[in-house]
């Protein structure tokens, strides 16, 4: 019986330094990995329709908080950007942040309908302000997803410029 479990440790333990070493020679990818090669950052060009950029970031801050803060356009990592397409798997993420509340920082997924929108927070303390502010930070997601999933023409035009 330790004979069995010695030769499975051993399988196991060469097992995980073939994974280790294709990781080292960078053959090993994530699909994360990929994704993000395959992202398309949105921004106010025409070719994504009237300043869809400026205008997702100002109803942002007019409808949940006039403070809060976007990524630059950054057309050297489109993964950076705060509106970002993923042609391989339909996703559009829309990011940012909220300086007020403890640098909150928030992320919506069209494709995560059930789990998004997702915050990152250290030290937030639930002021009645705090909750009015995450209520309507879920409401505009929920508002955000719909009109993306109504304009689904929209997000078939987005996989065509892949």
């Amino acid at each position: 019986m330790s004979s069995n479990r010695n030769s499975r440790y051993d399988f196991d333990k060469d097992f995980l330094n073939s994974i280790r070493e294709l990781n080292k020679r960078g053959l090993l990818r994530e699909a994360e990995e990929e994704e993000k090669k395959d992202a398309i950052a949105i921004t106010d060009d025409p070719k994504f329709g009237d300043h869809v950029l400026t205008n997702q970031i100002d109803n942002f801050k007019q409808t949940v908080n006039g403070g809060a803060k976007f990524a630059k356009p950054n057309t050297e990592d489109a993964q950076s950007n705060p509106l970002v397409y993923f042609p391989s798997t339909g996703n559009l993420v829309f990011t940012g942040s909220i300086p007020s509340l403890s640098d909150l920082k928030f992320q919506f997924s069209l494709n995560d309908v059930t789990n998004s929108p997702y915050i990152f927070v250290d030290g937030l303390a639930l002021t009645e302000d705090v909750v009015t502010t995450l209520n309507r930070l879920r409401g505009y997601y929920l508002n955000w997803r719909d009109e993306f999933f109504a304009a689904s023409g929209m997000l078939e035009d987005l996989k065509k410029l892949k």
